[in-house]
């Protein structure tokens, strides 16, 4: 009997046990224990045929009749499948409310085939709401309900590690998401469905890393990977890897491969129409610019990312740009540019609350101002994304805070000087993978 088939058959064991009030135990006897009953039920492929057969005859189902209700149980699970495709497209169009209406109205019971997919779209869902302590209870009983259902070709599994991850991610919890991509990976099944789930787990795996500062890993990761590229098929995707391939090579100095690999995913970008990955990848390319001195070019290239987010907007990515505009134009000594750049970049993200690049943008104009010699405005730039550092647990950014607090304060005020290096000292103790270099545009 195929996986299927066998699955089939332990739905309709399971539901006439239960339309006639039985529990496992008594259907079990001395040839038939309840275990083996419930791996019958269940549709786990080790179960001999015989035991199958025995448990049909002990609740009197003939195997004649026994194909007209597969039938119909078939009939049932794809109306049940048809009700999840109804459900993610929902959730997708943005008409979140409704599908969680339409999930809880399917009552499904802890032994059905779909109820793991059931709780992963759940999950979603909430997800979508940033509901994420929802959302994760959620996706832990996809994750428990996926690991007991011996049916696992969906790759329920991995994917509901996935979407732990991504939890992980935006509530800022690198290692945990980090930890959840891994987990994903090693329960990935290569004979499964949803194949696209893997490529899924590789390319967060990689942004992980990167938000980490782990850029040597997760080069690595993308250059083992990028054999596999041309058979990714969603192009958003696909220049996803584009991204991580052009942003690492410019963070390990491969600025020129960066170059090649940033132009040739903005022509994937421009040609899909893809305008979110558009932007990043001329926002690398203008960091790769802006390390080779290529003024002009690097200047260019921040201002087309301005022009697509200006059609399409996205506001962190305006507010990232701005930044890197205003770095730019410090190294090109163009101080007025460089703080008109940056008071955008922070009005924008104080507009969308945008507490990570607001803190990038406190930092870069903090020492704008301490360079011009403004030293009282350059502490309170530095204090204020002091602030938005501790608050968020951006532990890279509070190191770089409280440094630059103690260059404004040395040979000043000696009391504040030594509390900025204790501070230092106790961030450093804390974080270990701390990479401490101005402006490495990694934001």
């Amino acid at each position: 009997m195929k996986t299927l088939a066998l699955h089939e058959i332990g739905e309709v064991i399971r539901k006439v046990r239960k339309e006639r009030g039985l529990r496992l135990e008594d259907l079990a006897d001395e040839n038939i224990s309840p275990a083996t009953v419930s791996n019958i039920e269940r549709g786990v492929a080790h179960v001999s045929p015989e035991k199958i057969s025995y448990l049909l005859e002990k609740l009197d189902l003939p195997m004649h009749k026994l194909p007209e209700m597969l039938v119909k149980e078939q009939s049932e699970l794809k109306k049940v499948k048809f009700k999840m495709l109804t459900v993610a497209t929902l959730r997708q169009i943005g008409l979140v409310d409704e599908a969680l209406q339409q999930l809880e109205e399917l009552v499904l019971d802890e032994s059905h085939p779909y109820i793991a997919h059931a709780y992963y779209l759940k999950g979603k869902c909430y997800m979508s709401k940033k509901k994420w302590k929802q959302a994760e209870r959620a996706l832990y009983n996809a994750l428990r309900l996926s690991q007991q259902n011996s049916y696992k070709e969906q790759n329920m599994e991995a994917a509901s590690y996935l979407l732990l991850s991504l939890s992980s991610y935006y509530q800022n919890q690198m290692e945990q998401a980090l930890s959840f991509t891994d987990n994903g990976l090693e329960a990935f099944l290569e004979n499964g469905t949803n194949q696209h789930i893997k490529i899924l787990l590789y390319r967060n795996k990689g942004i992980y890393l990167h938000r980490l500062g782990r850029i040597t890993e997760g080069m690595r990761l993308v250059q083992e990977i990028w054999s596999q590229i041309p058979n990714i098929a969603d192009a958003a995707t696909l220049l996803g890897f584009y991204w991580l391939r052009a942003e690492f090579s410019r963070l390990i100095g491969l600025y020129e491969e960066s170059i090649e690999y940033a132009e040739e995913g903005i022509e994937i970008a421009r040609r899909n129409k893809l305008y979110d990955s558009m932007c990043d990848l001329w926002i690398v390319l203008g960091s790769a610019y802006t390390a080779t001195k290529d003024w002009s070019m690097a200047e260019t290239s921040f201002k087309m990312a301005l022009k697509v987010e200006e059609k399409h907007k996205e506001e962190q990515r305006i507010t990232k740009v701005y930044n890197r505009l205003g770095t730019l134009y410090m190294k090109q000594n163009r101080m007025e540019d460089a703080r008109n750049a940056l008071l955008k970049a922070i009005q924008q993200a104080e507009k969308y609350n945008d507490s990570k690049h607001l803190s990038t943008s406190l930092l870069t104009i903090g020492e704008l101002s301490y360079t011009a010699g403004n030293v009282e405005d350059a502490i309170a730039y530095y204090k204020k994304a002091l602030d938005l550092t501790q608050k968020h647990g951006y532990k890279e950014k509070e190191y770089k805070a409280w440094f630059n607090l103690a260059k404004c304060y040395d040979g000043v005020d000696e009391q504040e000087f030594q509390n900025c290096m204790r501070n230092m000292y106790n961030v450093k103790r804390d974080f270990t993978r701390m990479e401490v270099e101005e402006h490495d545009f990694k934001d």
